[in-house]
C-alpha cells in the first residue's frame, strides 16, 4: 500500500504528498513509541516481580539476536510469529491523505500489528523489555518508528508511471541489501548484548 503513496498517486486522489509523508512519518514515531513505552513499562515492571541481574537480562538479547540471525541465514520469514494484516488499502480512497498517511504510519511503527518480515522485529521487542527502561525502550520505539517512516522519502521524485515502475524495480533490487543491513543490526545488538554481559 504504501507504493502507492507519491506525488503521482497523491496529486490524483488532490491531495498534497508532503502532507501525507509528514503525517505518515510523525505516526510512524508515534506507533513505535507506544511499542516503546508499553513494552519499556512490562520490562521495567517484571525486575519487581523477577529479579534477574543485568547480565542475564544481556544474555537473553545475545542468545535471541543469534537465533534471530540463524533466521534471517536461512530465510525462514515464515516461521517467525506475525499477523498476517496489512493495512488498509481502502483508506486511500475513503480518507484525506493525512489521514491514511498518519494511520498507516501509526500501523507501521508499532511494528506488531502487520505482518513481521524480519525477525530484527522480534529482537527489538525482547531488548525493549530486557532493558527495563521506560525511557530507553521509548526512545528505541520512537528511532524503529522514524526508520519505518522515512522510506516513503524514495517515492518522492515519482511524478510519472514510467519513474514509479523505476522505484518498484529498485526496491526489488535492493531486498537483498536490506537482509544483510538486518543481519548486520542483529549482529551489532549482539554485540552489544555481549558487552553488557561481560560487564
Amino acid at each position: 500500500m504504501l507504493s502507492s503513496i507519491h506525488p503521482f498517486g497523491e496529486r490524483s486522489r488532490n491531495n498534497n504528498f508532503w502532507t501525507t509523508v509528514g503525517a505518515h512519518i510523525t505516526g510512524s514515531v508515534l506507533g513505535g513509541a507506544l511499542l516503546g513505552l508499553m513494552l519499556g513499562t512490562l520490562g521495567w515492571l517484571t525486575t519487581f516481580v523477577v529479579e534477574t541481574e543485568s547480565s542475564v537480562r544481556a544474555l537473553i538479547v545475545v542468545v535471541a539476536a543469534v537465533v534471530a540471525i540463524g533466521f534471517e541465514a536461512t530465510s525462514t520469514e515464515r516461521l517467525l510469529p506475525s499477523r498476517l494484516h496489512q493495512v488498509n488499502e481502502n483508506w486511500i480512497q475513503t480518507y484525506r491523505g493525512w489521514v491514511y498517511g498518519g494511520g498507516f504510519g501509526l500501523e507501521l511503527g508499532f511494528g506488531l500489528s502487520t505482518i513481521i518480515t524480519t525477525s530484527l522485529v522480534h529482537v527489538m521487542v525482547i531488548v525493549m523489555v530486557a532493558i527495563g527502561s521506560i525511557p530507553a525502550a521509548t526512545l528505541i520505539g520512537a528511532v524503529f518508528g522514524l526508520v519505518r517512516g522515512l522510506p516513503l522519502l524514495a517515492a518522492r521524485r515519482v511524478e510519472t508511471p514510467e519513474q514509479l515502475r523505476h522505484m518498484h524495480q529498485v526496491m526489488a533490487a535492493s531486498q537483498q541489501r536490506a537482509r544483510y543491513a538486518g543481519v548486520a543490526a542483529l549482529a551489532a545488538a549482539g554485540a552489544i548484548g555481549l558487552t553488557a554481559f561481560a560487564w
